[in-house]
C-alpha cells in the first residue's frame, strides 16, 4: 500500500516519460521478442478509442451550445480552419527545403514494389461532400470522426437557437456528461505508463533494426522536419499567447507521448483536451478545434510527402521547378484533408500524389518499410500542431470577450 501511495503521488507526465524510456530500452535489448507486450498496448489503445467517440460528442455539443450565438461559432471555425491550412502549407515547404539541402534520395536504388491501389484525387466538392453522413450511425460504427463532428456542430447550433429554457437545460445535460467522459478519460489513463511502455517496446522491437538502412538520411529528414514544425508551433503559441516553450512542452508532453507511442490522433482526443483544459483554453473551443483537427490538419502527413516528392525526384535525375512545387502543395493539401476517408492512409496519398506527376511507384514499397517509424513522429506533431492551433484560437476567443465585457462595463 504504502509503494502505491508513492506511485500515485507521481505526476502523470512523470511515470509516461519514464515509461516511455523503459519501453525504448526493453525493444532495443530484447528486438523482435519485445512484441510479446504488444497486446498490453493494444489494450490500452482500445480503451481509448472506445472513448474517444463518446467524448468527443458530448464536449462538442456541450460547447457550441456553451456559446453566445451562432456567429461566435463560425468566428471560431474561420480561424482554426486557417491556422490548419496554414500550418500543412507550411510543413511541407519545411520538408521540400529540407530535403532539398539533405539529398535523400542521391544514389537511392528504386526498389521494392508498391502493389496497392491508386485511387483518383478528390476535388474539393468530393471532400465536402465527403463530410457529410447518410447514415450518423453508421458513421459512428466506420469511426468517421469527420462526419461526426458535422452532425454534433448541427446539433450544437440548433441548441443555440433554442429558447432560454430548453436551451439552457440541454446545455448542462450535455455538460455533466461532458464532466462523467472526463472522470472515464481519468480512470482509463491510469495505464497509461504501462500501455505507453509496451507500444513503445513492440514499435522500437519490430522496426528498430530498419532505421539504419538505406533510409537512413529519409528518416533523419523527417524527424528534422518533426523537430522544426515543434519549434514553429511553440513559437506561434508564444507570439499569439504569451505562453513560454517550458509551459508549453511541459503541458503538451503527455499528448506528444501518447500520440507517438499510439500512432493515432482519434485516439489522443482525450489526452489532448485535457492538455488544453491545462493551457486555459475555454472547452466551447476545444471540443470543436481538436477533434476537427484530428481529421483535417495532417501536418506530418504534409512533411512526409514533401519529402518524399523531392527524393524520388533526386532518386530518378529530374528536377524540381517552381510550378511543380506549387502544383505538390495544393495536392497535398486536398489529399491530406481529405485523408481521413482514404483506406491505407499516408501510402495511398503519396501513390496518389507521384502518380499524378508521372513518378515512378517503387519509391511507396521503398518508404513503406520505415512508414511505422516515421508514423509515430508524424501523428505526434499532427497532434501537438491541434494543441497549438486551439490553445490560439481560444486565447483569442478569450480576449475577445474580456474586451466585450470591458465595453459593456463602460457603457453601463
Amino acid at each position: 500500500m504504502g509503494f502505491y501511495r508513492k506511485y500515485h503521488k507521481i505526476p502523470m507526465v512523470y511515470k509516461m516519460v519514464a515509461a516511455m524510456v523503459i519501453g525504448i530500452l526493453l525493444g532495443a535489448v530484447l528486438g523482435e521478442r519485445a512484441t510479446a507486450v504488444e497486446p498490453l498496448g493494444k489494450f490500452f489503445l482500445t480503451l481509448l478509442k472506445m472513448i474517444a467517440l463518446p467524448l468527443v460528442i458530448v464536449n462538442l455539443i456541450a460547447g457550441i451550445s456553451a456559446l453566445d450565438d451562432p456567429q461566435s461559432f463560425g468566428r471560431i471555425g474561420g480561424r482554426i480552419f486557417i491556422y490548419y491550412f496554414g500550418t500543412t502549407a507550411v510543413a511541407m515547404l519545411v520538408g521540400t527545403l529540407l530535403a532539398t539541402i539533405l539529398r535523400p534520395g542521391v544514389n537511392l536504388p528504386l526498389e521494392g514494389t508498391y502493389d496497392g491501389v491508386v485511387g483518383e484525387i478528390p476535388t474539393i466538392f468530393e471532400t465536402l461532400i465527403g463530410l457529410v453522413p447518410g447514415n450518423i450511425f453508421q458513421a459512428m460504427v466506420d469511426g468517421r470522426f469527420d462526419q461526426v463532428v458535422v452532425v454534433c456542430a448541427l446539433i450544437g447550433i440548433g441548441v443555440l437557437m433554442l429558447p432560454k429554457e430548453p436551451k439552457a437545460r440541454l446545455s448542462q445535460s450535455f455538460s455533466d456528461l461532458s464532466m462523467l467522459m472526463s472522470k472515464v478519460v481519468g480512470i482509463i489513463m491510469g495505464l497509461a505508463p504501462f500501455g505507453i511502455c509496451a507500444l513503445i517496446a513492440n514499435s522500437v522491437g519490430r522496426y528498430g533494426s530498419k532505421i539504419f538502412g538505406v533510409l537512413a538520411k529519409y528518416i533523419a529528414c523527417v524527424y528534422l522536419g518533426i523537430f522544426c514544425m515543434c519549434m514553429l508551433y511553440a513559437t506561434l503559441v508564444f507570439l499569439f499567447t504569451r505562453i513560454g516553450f517550458g509551459r508549453f512542452f511541459k503541458t503538451a508532453s503527455s499528448i506528444m507521448i501518447t500520440s507517438f507511442s499510439t500512432c493515432s490522433s482519434t485516439s489522443s482526443i482525450p489526452i489532448n483536451m485535457e492538455c488544453a483544459d491545462k493551457l486555459d483554453v475555454p472547452r466551447k473551443v476545444s471540443s470543436f478545434t481538436i477533434p476537427l483537427g484530428a481529421q483535417i490538419n495532417k501536418d506530418g502527413t504534409g512533411l512526409t510527402l514533401a519529402i518524399v516528392f523531392v527524393l524520388t525526384a533526386q532518386a530518378i535525375g529530374v528536377s524540381v521547378d517552381l510550378a511543380t512545387l506549387v502544383k505538390v502543395i495544393i495536392l497535398g493539401l486536398i489529399l491530406t484533408t481529405g485523408s481521413g476517408a482514404i483506406p491505407s492512409g499516408m501510402l495511398v496519398i503519396l501513390a496518389i500524389l507521384l502518380e499524378s506527376l508521372g513518378f515512378p511507384l517503387e519509391i511507396v514499397g521503398l518508404v513503406a518499410g520505415v512508414h511505422a517509424f516515421n508514423d509515430m513522429g508524424m501523428t505526434m506533431i499532427n497532434c501537438l500542431g491541434d494543441l497549438a492551433g486551439t490553445t490560439i484560437v481560444g486565447h483569442a476567443e478569450k480576449k475577445r470577450v474580456r474586451r466585450a465585457e470591458r465595453t459593456g462595463n463602460r457603457t453601463q
